[in-house]
């Protein structure tokens, strides 16, 4: 092998060393390789560059804390970590004040009209152009980058704030491209747990970008032909997954795994 050859294949290894360098460990669908019983090898995503699902920490008195929920805060700062990527984000006002005796007042109409403006202002100052104000006057949805939704957030009218993928940035919410053990690391992208075989343990098959997943048992294929029972009514965005319905046979109520 010529040394100019050598030079780049040593590089290309230290490259890929170094991009897996502080990914997340993570209990993960059964290794790839062939199983006992002889399944072919699991052909998964080779995975996103780790900077993707770079995060950021909650430090006092950040706006931040306005996005509630865990998931929701855990977007939000995943989203000031990627300043460049757009979301959908909702900024929802208080509908109510405080007077002297401690009761809770409702704003007027106008008072709301009021607020609710005085918030899409700061949005178009701070560059914001795709603002979306709701008939109810309690929130408004905005497409922008986190810099330019981040003063909006700070004013005294927002209450709470919630953010998704907007549907103009695919790329950075496309589950499908993450390996297993890159699933809990990317806060857009919800993980999803089934029996591999229809049997325990509870394990990680995959992750999906689909937010209104339910209770409901299915079943699905995984790249391997291992036959999973799903407990969450999504399926893995990864290449390769097979969905074959509910894992309960309607006619007996008996579970239909791992048989078909």
């Amino acid at each position: 092998m010529r040394p100019e050859v050598r030079a780049v294949v040593g590089w290309l290894g230290l490259a890929l060393a170094c991009a897996r360098t502080g990914e997340p460990s993570r209990t993960e669908a059964p290794p790839t390789g062939a199983s006992p019983a002889g399944e072919p090898e699991l052909v998964e995503p080779v995975g996103v560059d780790p900077s993707l699902l770079v995060s950021a920490e909650l430090a006092p008195g950040d706006v931040e804390a306005k996005c509630h929920a865990p998931t929701y805060l855990a977007r939000c700062l995943q989203a000031r970590a990627h300043p460049q990527v757009r979301f959908a984000w909702t900024l929802v006002f208080d509908e109510y004040w405080t007077d002297d005796r401690g009761d809770q007042v409702a704003y007027t109409e106008a008072e709301k009209l009021e607020r609710r403006e005085r918030v899409m202002d700061r949005l178009r100052a701070d560059g914001a152009r795709e603002i979306y104000a709701r008939s109810s006057l309690w929130s408004v949805l905005v497409v922008a980058t986190h810099p330019q939704v981040r003063g909006a957030m700070a004013l005294p009218q927002v209450r709470m704030v919630s953010v998704s993928c907007a549907d103009d940035d695919r790329e950075f919410c496309d589950c499908g491209r993450l390996r297993v053990d890159q699933c809990q690391a990317h806060a857009f992208c919800g993980e999803v747990h089934g029996y591999p075989n229809c049997r325990e343990p509870l394990t990680l098959a995959g992750c999906t970008r689909a937010e209104l997943c339910t209770d409901a048992m299915s079943r699905a294929r995984d790249p391997r032909g291992v036959m999973w029972q799903l407990r969450s009514g999504c399926f893995p965005d990864q290449p390769g997954w097979q969905p074959l319905g509910s894992a309960i046979d309607m006619r007996t109520g008996e579970p239909r795994c791992p048989g078909g």
